[in-house]
């Protein structure tokens, strides 16, 4: 009788028994990975180089291969592997990044938003939401954005040549 009452406990309990629930990333890399591609998607228009950006910055926050950062988004991009909520990915990066990794963090996020040379008003609110989930102050928040912002613009300009 006790066998039974147990069995049947296991199967009413709503606690995952599995480890690997893939419902949600458990390391750093797929964290970042799926808010960096949060960010290009959320505007519903992800172009190649919103995914060039999101996996510059992937490559530069956790010092990954090209190939890895390009898988990573690929999985994040997946229906099954976006995030329903943000705070377990954002508890992740609390919990490993430093305060200047969550700025950088913050600015690649603005990054891919300008991509396109138009933050969406989508954009902005997750980048918000994200950078307050942080803990990232408001005044580093606008910092980063006019970071990207500046550096996106002096990309586009083309460096003359001094002799002329």
């Amino acid at each position: 009788m006790m066998q039974f009452i147990k069995r049947i406990s296991r199967l009413l309990d709503p606690r995952p028994t599995n480890s690997n629930n893939n419902s949600a990333p458990t390391d750093i890399s797929h964290a970042l990975a799926s808010l960096l591609y949060e960010a290009a998607r959320v505007d519903t228009d992800v172009t190649n180089k919103d995914l060039e950006i999101a996996a510059e910055s992937l490559r530069h926050l956790i010092s990954i291969s090209k190939a890895e950062a390009d898988q990573l988004l690929i999985d994040a991009s997946q229906p099954h592997n976006r995030p329903t909520a943000y705070h377990p990915l954002t508890k992740i990066i609390n919990e490993q990044f430093s305060y200047g990794q969550k700025c950088a963090l913050i600015k690649a996020m603005w990054s891919v938003a300008h991509s396109d040379n138009y933050v969406d008003p989508n954009e902005d609110h997750i980048i918000r939401k994200i950078s307050d989930l942080l803990y990232v102050a408001h005044r580093d928040f606008i910092h980063e954005k006019i970071n990207a912002r500046e550096s996106e613009s002096l990309k586009s300009i083309t460096p003359t040549d001094p002799t002329e």
